[in-house]
């Protein structure tokens, strides 16, 4: 995986990139069904995921824990099986890609390294057992007929484009059938990221996205990492782009209303390794998507030391990162407006790298997006048995799976990380616009633990008929529960006041939750606007 080249961050300013190229009527409309699921409604209301700070008021003898997706016991579910699949730095194929699910098939469009950038295609009906079809769109070498849907055995096919990274936002809402998908990547031949259009994910045109045939502007100028998605919040397409900072590598944002013409908020990075990172440390890419109201990003942490002084040269690069681990691993970052992100302390590893010899002990990068799969999130990962820069390593295709906002969880659980404390704690949600006295859990408890709540005024007192003993107790594993009282109503007059909620977790954990009935005429302000006081 030798670098060819690391492009410097000296780009126009922000605010002024937009290319010389013409709109093509593309919507901003929200992509399919499982993407809209794992968003929630484009205005709210979203479920109340712990990682945002603003949702608890106070909370005692609780523990805010932090959860790893766990890895299929079949892993990986994907390898090299193809004579094209690989002969380069990085043999075999990985994901640096996408996966979506359409009408119940799982849709992968991957990574491949074969003497230049291919797309492979692969389908699932359970997204473990996966083809590789032959589509007759790209012949190998050999000539044989392969799963290949850009490449560059044919760039003619594809107006010379070499696609690296492959990010396909499907758009079902578009006017023209023609452009029902859309394929983002990084070309070299260009210098940054261009997009293609399909009607049905196989059959790509670039031709499309530009202003002419033999045009060559990239959508903005970038190094070679860049991973797209649709932001339904605001009704745009966001992109997150390798530039630099001091500290090596790291992540910038652009952003488009229609997916052609982009502008940087910055021309420069917005996430990048801080001090509580070890000195060898680099964020190398990071894919986002919108989950529940906020962004969620998955950073690729390397390993590395970045030169000191002197002008960028490959062999300085390399010089610099000799004595450094040079593994990549996966942690977890999220934001609510693309530009301030947080990343948990400690920074720990979000899909655990193998152990020494595993397939997936040198690297892992992911899938742009998880894929929602009943209960629980479904992370597709790329992984290598060697670290970057190895002449030779080998890559697979993984899968690691979450409860459904699994991400983070409020814990009194004795059998877990609290086992050296009570087995009861409380917290106090922010106030909300209750109009029925139902809301909706996502918890596990233990074989004798509860969730129990008691609803609350702005002082903390207690609403009559919702205390905590007239809460009807939770107990078991459920991502959807309804919890209610054995009141059903609200005092006459008091059905548009707003209200606190207090959890009684007594040996369980609280991942996520939402009233059931919310007054409408309240937007939910959790996302406030960039802008004023």
């Amino acid at each position: 995986m030798r670098r060819r080249h690391f492009l410097s961050t000296s780009l126009m300013a922000a605010g002024t990139f937009f290319t010389s190229r013409m709109s093509f009527g593309i919507h901003s409309q929200a992509p399919g069904s499982d993407v809209d699921e794992l968003a929630g409604p484009a205005k709210g209301p979203w479920r109340r995921l712990f990682l945002d700070a603003a949702v608890v008021e106070q909370q005692q003898g609780l523990k805010r824990v932090f959860h790893a997706a766990k890895k299929h016991d079949s892993h990986p579910v994907i390898v090299a099986d193809k004579s094209w699949e690989g002969k380069s730095a990085i043999t075999g194929p990985y994901v640096y890609g996408t996966v979506i699910r359409e009408n119940g098939r799982f849709r992968l469009w991957y990574q491949v390294l074969n003497k230049g950038n291919h797309v492979g295609y692969a389908e699932s009906t359970d997204g473990i057992h996966w083809t590789k079809p032959s589509l007759g769109i790209v012949h190998a070498n050999d000539m044989s007929d392969t799963n290949l849907v850009v490449s560059a055995f044919q760039p003619e096919l594809f107006a010379g484009v070499h696609c690296h990274n492959p990010s396909v936002i499907l758009r079902p809402a578009d006017d023209d059938p023609r452009r029902r998908y859309a394929l983002y990547g990084f070309d070299g031949t260009s210098r940054g990221p261009r997009v293609a259009f399909s009607s049905d994910g196989l059959h790509w045109d670039y031709r499309a996205g530009s202003s002419a045939s033999d045009d060559r502007t990239p959508l903005f100028e970038s190094s070679d990492v860049v991973s797209f998605f649709h932001d339904p919040y605001e009704s745009r397409y966001g992109s997150t782009w390798k530039t630099r900072n001091r500290r090596g590598r790291a992540v910038g944002v652009a952003l488009s209303k229609d997916g052609v013409y982009w502008n940087k908020v910055y021309n420069g990075p917005v996430f990048v390794a801080d001090d509580h990172d070890p000195d060898a440390t680099q964020i190398y890419g990071m894919p986002v998507f919108a989950c529940q109201g906020m962004y969620i990003g998955l950073p690729w942490v390397y390993a590395a030391r970045y030169f000191r002084y002197g002008e960028y040269s490959v062999e300085k690069l390399h010089e610099a990162q000799e004595d450094s681990p040079r593994t990549m691993e996966v942690q977890l970052a999220w934001s609510w407006d693309l530009v301030n992100w947080t990343r948990p302390l400690p920074r720990e590893q979000f899909i655990p790298r193998g152990t020494a010899g595993e397939w997936d002990s040198g690297m892992i990068v992911t899938a742009r997006a998880p894929v929602v799969v009943g209960d629980e999130l479904w992370f597709y990962y790329g992984g290598t048995d060697k670290v970057h820069d190895e002449p030779r390593v080998t890559a697979a295709i993984g899968l690691a799976r979450l409860r459904l906002d699994g991400f983070c969880s409020l814990s009194a659980l004795t059998d877990g990380p609290l086992s050296d404390s009570a087995s009861e704690g409380w917290l106090i949600t922010r106030r909300e616009p209750f109009r029925t006295p139902r809301v909706t859990i996502n918890a596990r408890t233990a074989a004798d633990g509860t969730v129990t709540a008691e609803i609350l005024d702005r002082q903390n007192r207690v609403i009559p008929g919702f205390s905590r003993d007239k809460c009807l107790p939770f107990q078991g594993d459920q991502v959807r529960y309804e919890l209610t009282w054995q009141t059903t109503e609200f005092p006459a007059g008091s059905q548009h006041a707003d209200y606190k909620l207090r959890f009684w977790l007594n040996d369980a954990e609280l991942y996520s939750y939402l009233p059931v009935d919310l007054d409408p005429t309240q937007p939910d302000l959790a996302r406030f606007p960039a802008e004023g006081p």
